[in-house]
């Protein structure tokens, strides 16, 4: 399992990842069907899910990329009902990333975006100390709160 991230720096509370993160996270019980996992990425619009266990704790994630090739086989011409059935028999412990990076709500903004640079991801589960998920920052919190900083800025300035 990955350790906490360990600020380098006090920050402060209106960096700190609880302000930003979206809660609850959508997250996927691990024994689920591909067929649901997908299902939730469309009905929330979101393309990563936490994958737990019945506790809630942080299994894995699993991402519209671990699962885009059922895209590809519609695309190649395979049969839509074949494709279904396939997303239902496969599991999403099947294709998930294990362990991944996590932030807690205290984690600063820079910590995750530079947590996210380094390793080439698109966003974080949000975990208390056991584990269990209580939510999630991406890209696109990260650039909100961006945005809110420079607007803040830009109003202090004039």
């Amino acid at each position: 399992m990955q350790a906490y991230p360990v600020a380098a720096r006090a920050v402060p509370a209106e960096e700190e990842i609880r302000f930003w993160m979206r809660a609850p996270a959508v997250t996927i019980n691990i024994a689920a069907p591909l067929s649901e996992a997908l299902a939730l990425m469309y009905e929330h619009d979101v393309r990563r899910l936490p994958v737990t266990i019945d506790t809630g704790e942080l299994r894995g994630v699993i991402t519209q990329g671990d699962i885009r090739g059922a895209d590809v086989l519609r695309a190649a011409g395979f049969d839509p009902f074949d494709v279904a059935n396939g997303l239902r028999k496969v599991k999403v412990y099947e294709v998930m990333s294990t362990d991944p990076l996590v932030v807690t709500p205290e984690t600063g903004l820079r910590e995750a975006a530079m947590l996210m640079i380094e390793n080439k991801i698109g966003g974080l589960p949000v975990v208390n100390e056991e584990r269990t998920v209580i939510g999630i920052i991406t890209e696109s919190d990260l650039f909100e709160a961006l945005v809110q900083q420079l607007d803040n800025a830009v109003q202090r300035s004039t």
